[in-house]
């Protein structure tokens, strides 16, 4: 089905910026000339400053004993949800189109939020302060907000958050998938700088929605 040429645009931009920031980012030394307020200016996430840890860890009697399930979708209280959050809600506005969806997947740790978010100042685009890169046309999705457990839980476990049994496969495929069809949702946040979770975040469907 043709897209729009509004949206062809941005796309093409998004192209180019890929390949030629791919290049910047992996090949090339930084510049030194890239003066620190400029790199600075290229991060868009911050930690929540008031971020405390559930105290829970999953699977536990005390976690399953808050469990709960909406509209099919489990919901581990180890998201720190609160008690008026859904999964999955009603977007405060209708996008023009299906949302783009790219994946975005290399080894853990080697700048992949990063890279995003310089591609996202190379278009120009605003940036709506907070945990995840919101841009007027693409929002910045980071998976491993998807961790089941804290880093304290993932202590109590005794997995690491490459398991499969530390991330929750089933919310992220639900959202991912909500926000293709134009629904909003509350996407998990796991904090870097505390190693808690964070309550949930509403996600609003964007033109381009990376992850």
């Amino acid at each position: 089905m043709p897209r729009s040429g509004s949206l062809l645009l941005p796309l093409a931009a998004l192209g180019a910026a890929l390949v030629f920031l791919g290049r910047l980012a992996f090949v090339a030394p930084p510049s030194p000339s890239l003066r620190a307020r400029e790199v600075r200016s290229l991060v868009a996430v911050s930690a929540n400053p008031n971020s405390v840890p559930t105290g829970l860890v999953w699977p536990s009697p005390e976690a399953e004993a808050k469990l709960r399930e909406v509209d099919g979708i489990t919901m581990y209280p180890t998201h720190a949800w609160t008690d008026d959050m859904k999964p999955i809600v009603p977007a405060a506005s209708k996008l023009d189109a299906t949302p783009v969806i790219i994946g975005v997947a290399a080894d853990s740790g080697c700048g992949k939020s990063t890279f995003l978010r310089r591609i996202l100042g190379a278009l120009g685009t605003d940036v709506t302060p907070g945990h995840t890169a919101i841009g007027d046309m693409m929002t910045v999705v980071c998976l491993d907000d998807y961790h089941t457990n804290d880093r304290a839980g993932r202590k109590a476990t005794g997995l690491t958050a490459l398991d499969a049994k530390e991330n929750d496969f089933a919310l992220m495929g639900v959202q991912i998938e909500a926000l293709k069809q134009g629904k909003a949702v509350y996407k998990p946040i796991y904090n870097h700088d505390t190693g808690n979770k964070d309550p949930p975040e509403l996600i609003e469907p964007n033109k381009v929605m990376v992850f």
